[in-house]
């Protein structure tokens, strides 16, 4: 009798010893989860600084934006980006270009580093963002060896683009919708202040121009081309829940 007793204890003693290791990696397969989230996280709006600070430094091209994003899980964060933009330039050939426009960005945003617990993030993402603008392309006078005075004879043809000469285009229409990826870093200051910086490659899908000239810069991409790439700096408030 004492045999199959002796027998028995030590089945159960294994298994309390299994139970209780099933129970240790569990809570340790827990504990590695990382911190737990509700699906809706907050609301939060930014400022980009980096189009003012540009600016403020002697550039010709001004622009801000506000976004506005919604936190899913501290992990997703779809977002909408305001902004406005204006170009006032002087090229080296005496070119004189202006424009200035709103522009719109929708996308999604992805925290890399959703279980960690120090509220930084790295984000990787990406924009579709259009716009519709005017432009002016003018150019100044100068004068003519063989006609005489300043070129602003009618008759006078431009060969590139048409129309007279001194070249004087204003108020054209152009639009152009294009793709952004973006890879960013948002430092979390304080409770609800982060700060941060991010890189944008940016490729055009399409654009439509006036026949008398390309813009030089287009609001909200930047210098006109089939791709390009913008820096923003931005400060970033969440709204209390």
């Amino acid at each position: 009798m004492a045999l199959p007793l002796q027998a028995q204890s030590s089945t159960s003693s294994t298994s309390r010893r299994t139970s209780s290791g099933n129970t240790a990696t569990k809570k340790k397969e827990k504990k590695d989860e990382g911190p737990h989230y509700p699906l809706y996280n907050g609301l939060s709006v930014g400022l980009d600084l980096w189009g003012l600070g540009s600016k403020a430094l002697g550039g010709d091209n001004l622009s801000t934006e506000i976004t506005v994003d919604v936190n899913l899980k501290q992990r997703f964060f779809p977002l909408i980006e305001l902004g406005y933009a204006n170009s006032d330039q002087w090229g080296d050939d005496g070119v004189h270009y202006k424009t200035s426009a709103p522009y719109v960005r929708i996308g999604l945003d992805y925290n890399t580093l959703y279980k960690k617990e120090h509220g930084h993030m790295l984000m990787v993402g990406f924009r579709y963002g259009v716009t519709k603008f005017k432009y002016d392309i003018t150019a100044l006078s100068i004068d003519d060896d063989i006609y005489g005075g300043s070129v602003g004879n009618p008759n006078l043809e431009d060969d590139v683009w048409g129309g007279s000469l001194p070249y004087n285009h204003t108020g054209m229409d152009g639009t152009m919708h294009w793709v952004e990826f973006c890879l960013g870093l948002r430092a979390h200051i304080t409770k609800r202040l982060y700060m941060g910086w991010a890189v944008r490659m940016k490729y055009r899908l399409s654009a439509s121009t006036d026949e008398y000239g390309l813009p030089e810069y287009v609001p909200g991409y930047g210098g006109y081309g089939s791709k390009t790439m913008g820096v923003t700096y931005t400060i970033t408030y969440k709204l209390p829940l």
